[in-house]
């Protein structure tokens, strides 16, 4: 049977171990390998052998071809009369004259340089008043844009 412990005796004595010698040698430890190691250089030199006579003429660089032509009507209740700030791309139009001569612009290039024409889309905002709609369509079609289409918005109903 198991002897009783008695809280006065001291018999065992207890054995506290200062760790703060060994925490400094471990911290030394690494600050020595951290300093002492050297590490690979995954970049370097690239060696190719490359052809001299070929690969010298002189290139042209040519516009990329766009896949469409996307104009933004987007709701601006502090753009006066018909609260719409006007976008292609990432160019914001002033006002509907400003976007007639714009589409000029593209369009002519687009029509000299013999490529493809590229949709032209209308893409509008929800709260964009009707008549800013019509606008975009007939500054397109007295461009002399034949097909001009609608962008037409996901209707997500569980928002």
């Amino acid at each position: 049977m198991a002897k009783p412990k008695i809280r006065g005796d001291t018999s065992e004595a207890s054995m506290e171990i200062n760790m703060t010698p060994m925490i400094d040698v471990i911290f030394q430890l690494i600050i020595f390998f951290m300093c002492s190691i050297h590490f690979k250089s995954l970049e370097g030199k690239l060696y190719s052998y490359l052809p001299k006579d070929k690969g010298m003429a002189e290139t042209t660089v040519t516009d990329p071809e766009l896949d469409e032509v996307r104009i933004l009507l987007i709701y601006d209740k502090n753009k006066l009369p018909l609260q719409t700030m006007i976008k292609i791309g990432l160019r914001e139009i002033k006002d509907w004259n400003a976007l007639s001569d714009e589409l000029k612009t593209i369009y002519t290039q687009q029509k000299s340089s013999g490529a493809k024409i590229p949709p032209y889309k209308i893409d509008s905002d929800f709260k964009v008043p009707v008549q800013a709609v019509i606008n975009a369509l007939n500054t397109c079609k007295k461009v002399g844009i034949a097909t001009v289409e609608f962008a037409a918005k996901s209707t997500d109903k569980t928002k």
